[in-house]
């Protein structure tokens, strides 16, 4: 087939649920839909890439035309995913419709009624067979890729909206050797951690900055120092091309055991880590697998600030060992600790996960509409409260730790430290002010106060449905 011939191509990565403080806060596209369409680019597909967070909106169906459709989906996108791939049946029967991403790894069935192929798994090595329709069975297993180095460099130009990312998104290593009872990327990507050298992600990035006039890096990686000996080469290169950039990623605690790394990854242009510290009560760590502890965590943060980097911290209520005083001491520990954003997230039992798998056999699930499933809401009983109290509790550790009283304190500290140093004329301090820091403090409070107040209808819902009853041990 020439390639004046070859099928035009459109990814959907729709919206997930819109009333999330962080979906509207983190617009930015998964590295599938990019990867994926760069790779039948290269084959020459004529391919664009639809993004609803990104462009704000939700896509009108009738504004599609294309041969195939290829759409992702995560457990809270689902329902929008089913519903795009329905619509796009009754007006384009005669395209090609391809649901593939984490939830379609994890819940197949429930796209088999309106797509013409299911993936699950890794869709690189097949992905033009897919768009070809050369496979019989409608559920389709991915094999995993072995050298994610020979992916190609992603062309983000076929992304609509790109040019208005001030983020760039780069993923460089896939899998995860831990293997936390809440989490579902050992399902989808497995246990063996697979990586690009640190050459292949320089030259990842330099590639990634002729797209963009931002210098500003975000990696992907569950765990991005996995190996470390990469990330010291990887910062090495860095710092001896010069490299003008800022970057974030994700890691674990254990960072903190190598002071050295910190040093290097901080002068390579680090500024800030996520960490899913997830808790602070030792026996919910151990209950989570989270191969950690409360002390861990302690050293973590204060090892990590030693080296002027910033901390994301994300934690994790409602498992079994939480209780309103362990969440509320929570909320007194990132303030004391003096973490510099937090994310306070509700314990989602995701398809897949020995989580929920537990939930259902323990019949604890309120319901399973997948547009709950993010984070942000309780969808199942809690053993020492009652749902409609664990909800509140996160909402005010939220409303606690972004207050108006905490960003005023702050912005007056940071003008008297300003005001000092102007009065013996040192300004060379002036990069321990954080203003960036500052900045993100008072986004947290602008997004909290605008979205809090969507979730007292939840709260209503699961007072009415718990009757505000404490469950124990999986009985009232």
């Amino acid at each position: 087939m020439s390639k004046e011939n070859k099928k035009s191509i459109v990814f959907l990565e729709p919206v997930g649920n819109e009333s999330s403080v962080f979906e509207n806060y983190m617009r930015l596209p998964l590295t599938g839909c990019l990867c994926l369409g760069t790779i039948l680019h290269n084959n020459g597909y004529k391919v664009t890439i639809v993004n609803e967070t990104i462009l704000q909106k939700r896509i009108d169906p009738f504004d599609l035309h294309a041969d195939v459709f290829c759409i992702t989906s995560l457990t809270v996108s689902a329902n929008r995913a089913k519903t795009l791939a329905g619509q796009i049946r009754r007006i384009y029967p005669k395209s090609r419709i391809i649901i593939g991403g984490i939830h379609a790894s994890l819940v197949p069935e429930d796209f088999t009624d309106v797509a013409d192929y299911v993936v699950k798994g890794e869709a690189e090595g097949i992905i033009v067979d897919l768009v070809e329709g050369v496979f019989k069975e409608k559920v389709v297993d991915a094999p995993p890729v072995d050298d994610i180095e020979q992916l190609p460099l992603i062309n983000y130009g076929l992304l609509e909206g790109y040019k208005s990312l001030s983020i760039i998104p780069i993923m460089t290593s896939r899998g995860c050797p831990f293997d936390c009872s809440f989490c579902t990327v050992t399902k989808i990507f497995g246990r063996k951690f697979r990586m690009q050298s640190a050459e292949r992600i320089l030259a990842e990035i330099k590639h990634a900055l002729t797209y963009f006039n931002t210098r500003d890096i975000f990696f992907y990686d569950d765990n991005f120092v996995a190996n470390r000996g990469r990330i010291e080469e990887l910062c090495n290169l860095i710092l001896k091309e010069k490299l003008d950039i800022v970057w974030t990623t994700q890691v674990r605690s254990d960072i903190a055991r190598s002071p050295e790394l910190l040093a290097k990854m901080k002068k390579a242009g680090c500024r800030w880590f996520d960490i899913g510290f997830e808790s602070i009560n030792d026996e919910t760590l151990k209950a989570l697998n989270k191969s950690q502890s409360r002390l861990d965590i302690e050293n973590a943060i204060r090892v990590i600030h030693e080296h002027g980097i910033n901390i994301h911290g994300m934690f994790m209520f409602g498992e079994d060992h939480d209780t309103e005083e362990t969440i509320k001491e929570t909320a007194e520990f990132v303030i004391k600790q003096h973490i510099d954003t937090v994310q306070f997230m509700i314990l989602t039992p995701f398809p897949g996960t020995k989580i929920f798998d537990k939930i259902v056999e323990e019949q604890r699930f309120f319901h399973n509409q997948w547009d709950y499933f993010d984070g942000m809401y309780i969808v199942f009983r809690p053993h020492n409260m009652s749902a409609a109290r664990l909800q509140q509790l996160t909402m005010e550790a939220y409303l606690k730790f972004y207050s108006l009283r905490r960003l005023l304190l702050d912005w007056l500290k940071l003008t008297l430290n300003i005001f000092i140093d102007a009065l013996v004329w040192d300004f060379r301090k002036v990069f321990r002010y954080g203003l960036d820091t500052m900045f993100l403090k008072a986004g947290g409070k602008f997004l909290v106060s605008k979205y809090i107040h969507r979730y007292d209808s939840y709260i209503k819902f699961l007072t009415e449905a718990d009757v505000d009853i404490p469950i124990r041990n999986g009985k009232k």
